[in-house]
């Protein structure tokens, strides 16, 4: 029955944003990389948002919200010896995520409202520190591409497969 509930409320990418008229965007930046702003990523979210058919209106007081996490922190090489590295220095460890977290209506004897994580996608970033930018930006790409359905003409994924073949 838990699977069964799992299967119905995780609703498939293709309808992720399906009803989503307003959003808020938030981004969490846990430590600061060079080459990459909090405002550049909310930026780049607020533009995929609204360059939907339909568009999202983006209002920052929005129940259902488009929530980027990205939890990269510089390590260095001593902090991380006994595994085998290229060289040594800094490295950026951590995870890109990308979640929706939508008003869910709750019915019963006092029914409510509550914010509930409706999807949700998740990088590993691991590489050089100088480098980190760009990971963070190349793991954001892949989470819109993995959030956002393929649009009219683009071509389906070898096999059949909803996974890219990156994950599979």
């Amino acid at each position: 029955m838990i699977l069964a509930l799992l299967a119905t409320a995780a609703p498939a990418s293709a309808e992720v944003l399906g009803g989503v008229t307003r959003l808020a965007v938030v981004v969490d930046l846990a430590h600061p990389v060079d080459g990459v702003t909090a405002d550049e990523l909310r930026r780049r979210l607020a533009a995929v948002a609204g360059g939907r058919a339909p568009a999202v209106t983006l209002d920052d007081g929005s129940a259902d919200r488009l929530l980027l996490t990205v939890a990269v922190r510089p390590q260095s090489a001593s902090a991380l010896r006994g595994f085998w590295l290229p060289f040594s220095g800094t490295y950026a460890i951590g995870t890109v995520r990308l979640g929706l977290e939508r008003a869910v209506h709750l019915p019963g004897q006092a029914p409510r409202t509550v914010s509930a994580i409706v999807w949700q996608r998740e990088r590993v970033v691991a590489t050089r520190w100088s480098a980190a930018g760009a990971a963070i930006t190349s793991a954001l790409q892949e989470l819109l591409d993995d959030l956002l359905p393929p649009g009219p003409g683009s071509p389906e994924p070898a096999g059949g497969s909803s996974v890219p073949p990156r994950h599979r």
